[in-house]
């Protein structure tokens, strides 16, 4: 029985990590949508959730110093296109999308290496 309660309990963890991350898609989506369209709403409020998202304990689950690292740069390109969208500059939002989708790339590069 314990055997079968180890083994359960990462495959959970891994469903739930699974659809966490499908939602940050999903919201990277609409960001992607926002600044095609120029709907600076939808980036802005997009934004703001990802920017929560990465704040919950379901993101801290990996304990590798990059890890963090990467969490401080992917934080710091939220912020970044959320005030580009507050200010409806589009270049500046563009380019802050840009660093937000080079930080989920290389963290998880660094997650497949673990």
């Amino acid at each position: 029985l314990a055997l079968a309660i180890l083994a359960a309990g990462p495959s959970q963890q891994r469903v739930e990590s699974q659809a966490f991350m499908r939602q940050k898609l999903m919201l990277s989506q609409g960001v992607l949508e926002g600044l095609t369209l120029e709907k600076f709403d939808l980036v802005s409020k997009n934004a703001v959730r990802l920017h929560d998202m990465s704040q919950s304990n379901l993101w801290f689950t990996i304990k590798h110093p990059d890890y963090l690292v990467n969490t401080t740069n992917y934080q710091k390109s939220i912020d970044a296109l959320y005030l580009a969208a507050v200010d409806k500059n589009l270049p500046a939002a563009t380019e802050a999308f840009t660093k937000v989708t080079r930080s989920c790339v290389e963290c998880h590069r660094l997650v497949r290496l673990e």
